[in-house]
């Protein structure tokens, strides 16, 4: 039974032995806790994506003028990674004269890059 459960259990009591007061404050301790608890999932949620930011960062490189991800041969926005430490794919290039053109989905971050000869 988790703690929410329990105060429901002990406010159900108290309501029936007919002590209103407590029966109050009983209910305002479950809502903090059910705030607590959110707040705690929250800080649970917020970890998880620092600790996949940290995977990813010791995993990325830059060569320019892109960031790569080990093992990974699609480029990803400079902008995002480097503002918001987002690794966000470039879709494939729009192919123009002065080369191809690398826009991002998340930014619209745009780049140029010469093409390659074979």
């Amino acid at each position: 039974m988790g703690v929410i459960d329990n105060v429901k259990e002990v406010a159900n009591l108290v309501k029936e032995l007919g002590n209103i007061e407590l029966y109050r404050q009983i209910l305002d301790l479950q809502g903090e806790i059910m705030e607590l608890t959110q707040f705690n999932r929250d800080l649970q949620e917020k970890n998880d994506q620092l600790q996949s930011t940290i995977k990813t960062s010791n995993l990325m490189s830059f060569k320019t003028p892109f960031y790569y991800v080990e093992g990974d041969d699609v480029p990803h926005c400079p902008r995002c990674w480097e503002a918001d430490q987002k690794a966000i794919h470039y879709p494939p290039p729009f192919q123009s004269a002065g080369g191809d053109i690398h826009t991002c989905p998340e930014c619209k971050h745009q780049i140029t890059h010469p093409r390659r000869r074979p």
